[in-house]
């Protein structure tokens, strides 16, 4: 099954310890990011990345109310993990994997990676949901941007396009 790549890099104005900090609260993403409406580890996980690590995430988005359930399948500690979605509720999937790497910059601050793996069900839907999804990874990266740069919890993801609207992504590609 061919997946549809989607990978974008930020610089995020943090040392990678500190971007590391954040990336591991895996279970509550939800406390900052506000594209999640709530988030909670499940299956005797704690708040915390780790192998076999896994969440609940719901999220409104178009009126539809979906959930998505994600485990860790990949993990290096300090460096960055993959997860995958593996099972949802109202999202048109067939497969999709999330990936977050960090590496430090060469000032000091960290340049934070996502990778979004995903084929669409039916599979047709794949290429009709590239920008959509461009735009996910997008707003996943402000979201940890802003937090981890500020602190600030649940800043409304239009809030957030606007403040950054004059960033320099360090990379978009489609594959």
């Amino acid at each position: 099954m061919k997946l549809k790549n989607i990978h974008e890099e930020i610089y995020v104005n943090v040392t990678p310890e500190r971007m590391w900090k954040t990336l591991s609260q895996y279970g509550d993403v939800s406390n900052f990011h506000a594209g999640v409406d709530n988030s909670f580890s499940v299956q005797g996980s704690r708040n915390e990345a780790k192998l076999g690590g896994e969440r609940v995430c719901n999220i409104v988005d178009m009126g539809l109310k979906i959930v998505l359930k994600e485990r860790i399948i990949n993990y290096e500690e300090g460096v960055g993990y993959q997860y995958e979605v593996y099972e949802w509720k109202n999202f048109p999937l067939r497969k999709m994997l999330f990936g977050f790497k960090i590496r430090e910059s060469e000032n000091g601050n960290t340049l934070l990676r996502i990778d979004l793996d995903y084929k669409a069900k039916p599979a047709f839907l794949t290429p009709l949901m590239a920008g959509k999804m461009r735009k996910l990874v997008h707003d996943v990266l402000l979201g940890y941007k802003h937090y981890t740069e500020t602190g600030e919890k649940k800043v409304p993801i239009k809030s957030l396009r606007k403040k950054y609207k004059q960033i320099q992504l360090a990379g978009l590609q489609q594959v």
